[in-house]
């Protein structure tokens, strides 16, 4: 999944979206993207690892 913003991503939105295997593309990569150099999956950084399922006890 992916959230686009046009503004700034605060670090809690950061952890939030690691937790939840977003990824993120705020003002700055928006911008990247927009001009066209390089298409948005060359852009994105590899997304976070898989969560472990937790046990419950």
């Amino acid at each position: 999944m992916v959230m686009v913003t046009n503004g700034m991503i605060t670090q809690l939105g950061r952890d939030f979206a690691r937790q939840q295997r977003l990824h993120l593309i705020d003002r700055q990569l928006l911008g990247s993207w927009a001009v066209g150099s390089k298409p948005l999956w060359e852009l994105l950084p590899a997304p976070p690892p898989h969560r472990k399922p937790s046990q419950l006890s």
